[in-house]
C-alpha cells in the first residue's frame, strides 16, 4: 500500500499504533480495522464471498450496512457500548467522523500516567 495515500496525521495513528506496549496480535486489530481490512458483511459481499441477493446489513442493529467505521463507530450497540466505557472511565464521548480521529482522541491528551497507559 502507497504510503502517499495518508495524511500527516493518519501516518501518524500508524506510528503511535506500532509503538503500542502492547502484544503483536492485539496491535493488529486496530491496524486492520483502521485499513478496513476486518471481515464486515461489506467487505464479504466485495470479495463475493457473500451473494448479492444476501443481507449484507449490521448484524447488531440490522439497520445500516455492516462495514468497519458502522460497527465500531456509529452502530447504536456499539455507541452503547462506547457510552458505557466513557462513564466507567468518567469522560464525555462525542462519536468521531472516522476511525482515526477515534484513535487519536484515545491516544492523547490524558495528563493521569496509569490512565495514558491503559488506552
Amino acid at each position: 500500500m502507497c504510503e502517499d495515500l495518508w495524511r500527516e496525521d493518519e501516518k501518524g495513528v500508524f506510528e503511535n499504533l506500532w509503538k503500542s506496549p502492547a502484544p503483536l496480535k492485539v496491535v493488529a486489530f486496530p491496524w486492520k480495522v483502521l485499513l478496513n481490512r476486518v471481515p464486515t458483511k461489506l467487505n464479504l459481499a466485495l470479495r463475493n464471498v457473500l451473494g448479492p441477493e444476501e443481507n449484507n446489513l449490521c448484524a447488531l442493529c440490522n439497520t445500516m450496512v455492516e462495514s468497519s467505521l458502522h460497527l465500531f463507530l456509529h452502530c447504536d450497540f456499539a455507541s452503547l457500548v462506547w457510552l458505557g466505557i466513557m462513564s466507567w472511565l468518567d469522560r464525555i464521548f462525542v462519536t468521531p467522523p472516522n476511525l482515526f480521529v477515534h484513535w487519536e482522541c484515545w491516544s492523547g491528551g490524558e495528563r493521569k500516567k496509569n490512565v495514558k497507559k491503559g488506552l
